[in-house]
Order: C-alpha cells, then structure tokens, then sequence
C-alpha cells in the first residue's frame, strides 16, 4: 500500500492501522507489526514505542497502558540509511517515500470520502495544517530550502496525533 493513502487516511481518521488515541497497548500489538523499542518512565506513568520514523507514546501502567499521542516523522525518510522505511514495507506493507510534499498529500485527501476541514497556523518555518476534528497536525517545511538530506520547501515534515 502506497505511504501517501495512508497518511490521508492518518489524517482524516485520526488512526493509524486502526489503531488511535485511547486504543490499549494490547491493540496496538495488533495492529502494527513491526520492530520498536520501548522506553517506559513508571514513575510518571508513560511508555514511549519509536518504530524507527513513527512513534507511539502511552500512559497508564503496566497491563492498562492507554495510547495517548503519536507522530509520523516523516522527515527521518529523508537520507534514511537506517533502512526504517524499508523494515516498515517488511513489517506492515506500506511503502513510505523518501519525501512526502502537502501538494500530494493534499491531493490524495481531496480524494478520501468526507475530507476534513483544515485549519492553517504558521509556526516559524514551518505551516502546521490542523484538523479540529480529529486533532491532527501537519508540519510542512515553509523555507525556501531545496531537498537534501532534509525535505525541501513545501514537503511534509511529521504528521501527528493528539
């Protein structure tokens, strides 16, 4: 499955592989298949997952931990010789591109049934595009900055939820 569908649907839905805020950790092994690495603060009661460019971060406890926010950094697939994008196709069967630009993905969301209304903030350097509806934000490079090792004006950053 193409990246881009998936973040329109991200964004949209306010899910990722059907998996969101509130959704257990138990839902979470479900529905995302992939390698990570775990960080847990039991004394503040939170659990950080990092899959590599996705993170999934949890409150609760151990056997109640609850999903509370997420972010897709998007911006780590530029000059990815780590191979996150290539273990995340292995793992899930989605396949992210090196740069995602807002023109894209826009496009892609124009196409999903009820897109959402998108509000726009700049926020130094970047423009965030915020969906009230399902409390996402894109971070999209707002410098006349080429691609590089870095994405380029008008590509999209992160995405996240929460």
């Amino acid at each position: 499955m193409d990246g881009i569908v998936v973040l329109a649907r991200v964004i949209s839905t306010a899910r990722l592989h059907g998996v969101g805020i509130g959704s257990s950790i138990g839902e979470v092994d479900q529905a995302v298949k992939a390698d990570f690495i775990e960080v847990a603060d039991e004394g503040h009661r939170t659990l950080r997952r990092d899959y590599g460019f996705v993170e999934l971060y949890f409150s609760g406890g151990p056997g109640e931990w609850s999903m509370t926010s997420g972010m897709i950094e998007l911006h780590r697939l530029a000059a990815d010789d780590q191979g996150m994008a290539a273990e995340w196709r292995r793992d899930t069967g989605v396949e992210f591109p090196e740069y995602c630009s807002w023109s894209e993905l826009r496009e892609e969301l124009s196409r999903t049934p009820d897109a959402p209304d998108i509000d726009l903030r700049p926020q130094g350097g970047y423009l965030e595009y915020r969906v009230p509806e399902t409390k996402v934000s894109v971070l999209v490079v707002d410098s006349e900055e080429e691609r590089d090792d870095c994405p380029g004006h008008g590509d999209v950053w992160s995405l996240s939820l929460g």
